[in-house]
C-alpha cells in the first residue's frame, strides 16, 4: 500500500524534530535570523546579474527545490535543481550540483515551508555559496505570473 504524500511530509517533519533535538541536522549555530528571504521579483534581479539572463543554462544563479521527486514533477521553477531534503544523500548531492554556483535560490511551495526553510539553512551551514529564500515559495511565484514548469503547473497549492 504506497503512503500517502501528507503521511510521508509528517514522517520527514517528524524524522526532523526528532534530529534537531538529539543535536543532528541543522546545526544551532544556525537560525531564522541567518536566512536571507526574497520575493520572486528580488530573486529574479538576484539570479539576472551575470550573462545571459535569468534562465540561461551559463548563468551561475541556482534555482534548488529541495521537495520529494513527485511534487518537483508537477511544478518547479523552470531549470530548478530538484535536491529532495528529505534524503540523506542531501549535502553530497548539494555539494555536487551547487559547488561553484552563486547565489543559490532556495523554494518550497509556499509560505513558511519547513522543507525550504531546513534546507537553506543546511546549504548556510554547508557554506556553499550566497543562499536565499524564496519567500512565498512556489505559490507566490506562480501568482506573481512568472513561469512554471512541469507535468501539472496548476497543482500548485492544491
Amino acid at each position: 500500500m504506497p503512503i500517502s504524500t501528507i503521511t510521508r511530509l509528517l514522517l520527514i517533519l517528524l524524522m526532523m524534530l526528532l534530529g534537531i533535538s538529539s543535536g543532528v541536522g541543522c546545526s544551532q549555530k544556525t537560525s531564522d535570523r541567518d536566512l536571507q528571504p526574497v520575493s520572486p521579483a528580488e530573486a529574479i534581479n538576484l539570479a539576472s546579474k551575470g550573462e545571459g539572463g535569468v534562465f540561461s543554462r551559463n548563468l551561475k544563479a541556482a534555482w534548488v527545490d529541495p521537495r520529494s521527486p513527485k511534487l518537483f514533477g508537477e511544478a518547479h521553477i523552470p531549470d530548478s535543481i530538484n535536491i529532495y531534503f528529505g534524503t540523506g544523500e542531501f549535502e553530497d548531492m548539494a555539494i555536487r550540483e551547487l559547488k561553484g554556483r552563486g547565489p543559490i535560490i532556495v523554494y518550497g511551495t509556499d509560505y513558511q515551508d519547513v522543507l525550504s526553510i531546513a534546507a537553506s539553512k543546511r546549504l548556510i551551514e554547508l557554506k556553499i555559496g550566497n543562499v536565499y529564500t524564496l519567500r512565498g515559495g512556489l505559490l507566490q511565484w506562480a501568482k506573481d505570473g512568472n513561469k512554471v514548469a512541469g507535468s501539472d503547473p496548476g497543482s500548485i497549492g492544491k
